[in-house]
């Protein structure tokens, strides 16, 4: 479960990354076919290697893999303009839901009432990892115009919030789809409630 948690949060570090690169804003398509490369990469190694961080009894899980790397791709090719959404969806599936998992495992903890396969700390480490990080991210990217910090914190939080709570739930739609769904849909309303 370590090399899973690793392999599911070491991606959350991009942004940070392309900070340091130039870029103009709105993304430009080479940009963004950079990115579109870097991700589907990403998922492509992941599915070829899979075995390797599979849980028992798993063969192979797509759901899991398109659900990190579609919404991110989809954002970041439709609203060039506005990167931050892509990559702040980017942070919350690999820092919000990579941490909730880690924080189950080693704090345990009450159950969630409504799925008793989930913690409360599971939960709590979601929000409180994944939100400022991905607030972090907002900002970074948000730079023309700029967005004050504590904006862009509270669209994060809001996102991730609605992310956790869709990721706690029973389902049998992998976590990584509702969480990239979720955090996706969140942001755009939450973007298009302060100002697009």
């Amino acid at each position: 479960e370590w090399r899973r948690r690793a392999l599911h949060m070491l991606p959350g570090f991009l942004p940070l990354i392309l900070w340091g690169i130039y870029h103009r804003d709105p993304l430009s398509w080479d940009c963004r076919a950079y990115l579109g490369a870097i991700v589907i990469g990403i998922g492509v190694a992941t599915a070829i290697n899979y075995r390797r961080i599979a849980r028992r009894g798993e063969a192979s899980n797509a759901a899991c893999i398109l659900g990190y790397t579609i919404p991110v791709f989809v954002l970041l090719f439709t609203t060039p303009a506005k990167a931050e959404l892509g990559l702040t969806v980017l942070a919350i599936l690999a820092m919000g839901d990579g941490s909730a998992t880690l924080g189950g495992m080693l704090l345990r903890g009450p159950r969630l009432p409504w799925n008793r396969s989930k913690s409360w700390s599971g939960l709590m480490c979601f929000v409180l990892v994944g939100a400022p990080f991905a607030g972090m991210i907002y900002w970074g990217e948000a730079h023309n115009p700029g967005v004050p910090y504590m904006t862009s914190l509270g669209l994060a939080l809001f996102a991730t919030v609605a992310a956790a709570i869709s990721e706690s739930l029973d389902s049998k739609i992998d976590d990584n789809v509702r969480v990239g769904v979720t955090s996706s849909l969140a942001l755009i309303l939450g973007q298009c409630w302060v100002g697009w």
